[in-house]
């Protein structure tokens, strides 16, 4: 699989230029930079992940190097510094975003966007949905509702991480994440044992379609209430 790292050059730099009143200022203009370069990664069929705000990640498989290069070149224009980025290979997500990163501090590294040698292989994502966690609304607070979803969330994050997967909280009571095909019982196991969540699993040739796909299925759990997970393919 194949994952594209990318690191905001002079981040911190650029945010202490703000003055000290700037923290407003900060979560207001990463929102924006993050919508331009939501929007941006659709048109290439991706994904991007977000980790720290100066940091993220995306699957690739399924965008050839000159689609990478121009992306990179439409991501940079909108940011007031330079951005560094760098492509890793593995047999899951969690490897190739851990070679990625190999090269992301490594200034003795050079970046390169060349795929020669990387397969292009399916995407898989999952598109996990907490049960009830809204009606618990009525009975709790917000902030008790938002730490139960950040305690799934890391549980989750975990149990990805041990099958080498990757994932991010979407909002809400939602959490999308990606894994190897290799790796599909795995999370449907999870399923099994966790009565608290659903799950859209979503397979196709790059991460913007495998989300779709994804969140297809979810919606079809959510209608039909026959089981808790679901599996979508892309047809050729």
């Amino acid at each position: 699989m194949k994952v594209l790292a990318i690191n905001l050059l002079n981040y911190r730099e650029w945010t202490e230029k703000l003055g000290q009143d700037r923290e407003w200022l900060i979560q207001k203009t990463q929102n924006e930079f993050m919508m331009k370069i939501h929007k941006i990664c659709a048109e290439y069929g991706t994904f991007p992940l977000q980790l720290r705000y100066d940091n993220f990640i995306m699957v690739v498989d399924g965008i050839s190097t000159e689609q990478l290069t121009v992306m990179k070149k439409d991501i940079r224009k909108l940011l007031p510094f330079d951005i560094k980025t760098c492509l890793g290979f593995g047999k899951t997500p969690l490897e190739a975003q851990m070679n990625a990163s190999l090269c992301l501090y490594n200034s003795k590294i050079r970046e390169n966007l060349d795929q020669n040698g990387m397969n292009n292989e399916p995407v898989v994502a999952l598109h996990f949905d907490l049960n009830y966690n809204t009606l618990s609304l009525k009975s709790t607070s917000i902030y008790d509702s938002f730490l139960e979803i950040m305690e799934i969330y890391l549980e989750l994050a975990r149990f990805l991480y041990k099958i080498g997967g990757i994932m991010q909280y979407l909002g809400g009571d939602n959490f999308l994440g990606f894994i190897s095909i290799n790796n599909i019982e795995d999370a449907v196991y999870k399923i099994e044992e966790n009565k608290k969540l659903k799950l859209g699993i979503g397979i196709a040739y790059n991460a913007r379609n495998a989300i779709k796909l994804a969140t297809s299925a979810l919606d079809e759990i959510r209608l039909n209430r026959e089981k808790r997970w679901r599996i979508k393919k892309e047809s050729q």
